[in-house]
């Protein structure tokens, strides 16, 4: 394949690099809808994709009750269909419930109904204060006897009971609750069973979003959902890369920001939006004297290489904004030449005139002017457009569209004559028995291939479910073993089992911790007479770093102290032990159990002619582990 705008001989060897992410996903359904295989690459891009934002959206659901903008978006998107009467009376529903007592008439009985509608939806999303919000979800759980229309009402209660299923698992690691969010909504087999979707790969975004939040996870080990919400609303109000961009080898055109494009290199790189006010941007973010969330310039640790206000009067901090405006340019200009030299053969510039919010033309940037009188030079110029007018066209020319955006209509045929063949096999095998239609003519041999690989596929699928509800689940022993496992799987094997299933981190114990401290005693106690080995090293943990050593007191001490004194005046207390804290491996049923004895002590036996023998102690410190003591010298013996 070598299309005809350059050298490429893959789409893999083509890159598009945009200044923004918000710009993502408009390039990459322009992209696609052309059928042509594209992969964002960083989260920035993927959280602007209509999918992810519904995934995100319910995320914030889940974790707050009064993001309201976020049920908005659900209401209003393809799947619920809601219109602007049945909001209005939704968000008068949920002014009742926060007892406001000023409501206004319902839209179909105000002359003003259009205004009064609008006017009702931006009261219930506008930010106030947070003890007298608006909860547009109590509304939906409580929805009042208002003149819904029908199926309004029915979606009401189906999306209700969804989100409070959700949020009864809100306590879910992050993860595992992002799986269940995108599993309840359909979203996975939307994306694989619509044919546009399937052909553009547009699952494999969808799972990039959920590496993205593995890897959230991963890097915060105790990862919290209003802690994730907080990062991605942090990738989307930067944009310059929080997370590290790591194209894949798939055969498909990347897409991404310029900011992540650091470092990487394609045959062909596009830069869209070289126009004045995006590329360059003129956007200065880190004025602190405007912007409270900005840590001012002179506490910061490279306050020696960036402009200082120098007082607080008027003409200082003008000229403090003009210093700070030329930092931005040479920031932007830096990353005009990072985004010119990711291109190993051909660079192409573009840019756009009109957008339709635009009341005034956009001019085109010096970086799309170089590019373009380099392109005239070398006779390359693709395509010029015509001097911009004053008028919008996309305004002036834009069809009228009803809102909620109507269904493609075949896409929803193919799913009705779906549904009602479901509907039919159900009948069929509830009168017969069997699903199969005898009626149905038969298959082509390809037909049948791809019929039957969906059959074993639901299949396995089906007893994977069975398995997992049937509660006998065959949980596997790690190859590997610790002493303090296999004392476990002894002593509580269904406790053991479930720890492997889903393990979780443990509570901190003082009587651990006590144990420890006396380990460590012992080290200290023997040290000076160990000539061998690592026996006597310096202990890697510190009993102050452990988890509850907040909670050792004068208890503690007391009770260290008379344990030591003990142990100095028993058996063992004046003998000098053969090793300490000995490492052993042993292969037991093809399992390697690994553990390390607390103590070994060499014993010479004068009747058997001064044959050494050797005694393996184990210390407690507990009063109550005589069984577990008598456990463990018969695992040791055999």
């Amino acid at each position: 394949m070598r299309p005809w705008y350059g050298p490429a001989a893959r789409w893999a060897d083509i890159a598009v690099l945009t200044r923004r992410n918000a710009d993502i996903a408009a390039v990459y359904a322009e992209l696609t809808a052309r059928e042509v295989p594209t992969e964002i690459v960083g989260l920035g891009g993927l959280l602007h994709l209509p999918e992810v934002m519904d995934v995100t959206a319910t995320l914030k659901l889940v974790e707050d009750v009064t993001a309201n903008p976020e049920l908005i978006r659900l209401l209003t998107g393809p799947r619920w269909q809601i219109g602007h009467r049945d909001l209005a009376l939704l968000g008068r529903q949920a002014r009742s419930l926060a007892r406001d007592q000023t409501p206004r008439p319902p839209a179909d009985e105000d002359p003003r109904a259009p205004f009064v509608v609008l006017d009702a939806l931006e009261q219930a999303v506008a930010d106030v204060d947070p003890t007298e919000v608006v909860s547009l979800l109590d509304a939906l759980d409580e929805p009042g006897d208002a003149a819904y229309s029908e199926a309004a009402r029915q979606r009401f209660g189906l999306l209700s009971a969804e989100l409070a299923y959700l949020r009864r698992h809100g306590d879910e690691p992050v993860l595992d609750l992002t799986r269940r969010i995108i599993a309840t909504i359909g979203l996975d087999v939307e994306l694989s069973a619509t044919p546009e979707f399937d052909r553009s790969a547009r699952r494999d975004q969808l799972g990039a979003f959920i590496d993205a939040v593995a890897a959230y996870v991963d890097v915060d080990g105790e990862a919290s959902l209003t802690g994730l919400l907080a990062y991605l609303q942090a990738e989307i109000d930067t944009g310059t890369g929080l997370d590290r961009a790591v194209p894949s080898d798939r055969e498909a055109v990347k897409l991404l920001t310029v900011h992540k494009a650091k470092g990487l290199e394609w045959d062909v790189v596009f830069l869209p939006a070289l126009m004045q006010g995006i590329f360059p941007s003129d956007r200065v973010t880190d004025n602190w004297v405007t912007n409270p969330a900005v840590l001012p310039a002179d506490l910061r640790g490279d306050a020696a290489s960036i402009p200082q206000l120098a007082d607080a009067s008027n003409s200082a901090i003008s000229a403090y904004k003009a210093r700070l405006s030329e930092q931005q340019q040479l920031a932007e200009d830096r990353l005009a030449y990072v985004g010119v030299t990711r291109a190993k053969q051909l660079l192409v510039g573009s840019g756009h005139t009109w957008r339709a919010e635009l009341v005034k033309p956009r001019t085109p940037s010096a970086y799309l002017r170089s590019i373009l009188e380099a392109a005239r030079a070398h006779d390359q110029v693709l395509a010029e457009a015509s001097p911009a007018g004053v008028v919008n066209p996309l305004v002036v020319d834009a069809v009228p569209q009803p809102w909620p955006a109507p269904l493609d209509p075949d896409a929803l045929r193919r799913r009705q004559e779906a549904a009602a063949g479901v509907l039919r096999a159900r009948d069929r095998f509830a009168d017969t028995g069997d699903y199969e239609d005898p009626a149905a003519p038969l298959l082509l041999l390809d037909d049948e291939e791809l019929v039957a690989g969906w059959d074993a596929d639901i299949g396995q699928l089906l007893a994977e479910a069975r398995a997992a509800r049937s509660g006998d689940q065959v949980i596997e022993l790690p190859a590997s073993l610790s002493t303090t496992a296999v004392m476990r799987l002894a002593t509580d094997p269904d406790a053991y089992a479930a720890e492997l299933a889903r393990p979780m981190p443990r509570a901190p114990s003082r009587a651990a911790r006590f144990g420890t401290r006396f380990h460590l005693w012992i080290e200290r106690y023997f040290g000076p007479a160990l000539a061998t080995g690592s026996l006597g090293q310096q202990p890697l943990v510190d009993p102050d770093d452990l988890p509850d050593r907040a909670d050792a007191g004068t208890e503690d001490e007391l009770e260290l102290r008379e344990l030591g004194e003990a142990f100095a005046a028993g058996q063992f207390g004046g003998t000098t032990p053969y090793a300490i804290e000995a490492p052993f491996a042993v292969l037991v049923n093809g399992r390697l159990l690994r553990g390390r004895i607390d103590a070994i002590y060499a014993l010479t036996d004068p009747a058997a002619d001064g044959v050494v023998r050797f005694r393996v102690v184990d210390w407690k410190t507990s009063r109550t582990e005589a069984a577990a003591i008598g456990r463990r010298r018969g695992l040791l013996d055999g």
